[in-house]
């Protein structure tokens, strides 16, 4: 992108992004790209825990995004039309998974590799018991239901307001409240059954 194009995506709103992405505008697209592809592909993860399908989703949201903007109204927030998007298609998948059962269970790999716990930075990854401390905190947010997982998820490892989820997945923040609140006794419940300080 040219400098020029960083100091207007600055002053772009998400909505006007939408507006014009609705007349083709293939550089509101990418700008839009570039604002939430990373926050996107999270949800992704999250939801789908699956690198190269999520890879494949992030694509497919973002074409239907290109698709159908001319759909967006302009009511509410830009990122949550965005979001809710990702997460229907998100549910859409694992709908399909289900109908279609696999053998192969997650990648505890790949789901620490994209998981922001701490940065797995060099230091990390050089204490064991740190890294098997992320596996067991891991292995206990994958027994929570998804709705509780992905709010805890969003606001402590995201560092999204409940209000921004709410906005995000359409429900009231008191909503998210209680599933905060639920989803966090029950990982304290798994975490000390499986021994955890």
């Amino acid at each position: 992108m040219s400098e020029l194009t960083d100091v207007i995506s600055i002053d772009i709103s998400d909505e006007e992004l939408l507006r014009r992405i609705s007349l083709h505008d293939l550089p509101a697209y990418e700008l839009l790209y570039d604002r939430h592809a990373g926050p996107v592909y999270g949800l992704i993860m999250r939801m789908i825990k699956d690198r190269h399908l999520a890879e494949d989703l992030l694509q497919e949201i973002f074409w239907q995004v290109w698709q159908s903007a001319h759909q967006y109204q302009g009511r509410g927030v830009a990122a949550a039309w965005l979001f809710r998007i990702a997460r229907n298609r998100c549910l859409d998948e694992l709908r399909r998974q289900r109908a279609r059962p696999s053998s192969a269970g997650p990648n505890i790999t790949d789901m620490l590799e994209q998981q922001n716990l701490d940065a797995a930075d060099a230091s990390t990854e050089s204490h064991p018991e740190i890294m098997f401390n992320r596996g067991r905190i891991q292995e206990a947010l994958n027994n929570i239901p998804p709705d509780q997982r992905v709010c805890l998820e969003w606001a402590y490892f995201d560092g999204y307001t409940q209000r921004e989820i709410a906005e995000i997945i359409n429900v009231p923040v008191g909503t998210v409240k209680s599933r905060m609140r639920i989803g966090l006794e029950k990982l304290e419940r798994l975490l000390r059954s499986a021994g955890f300080p």
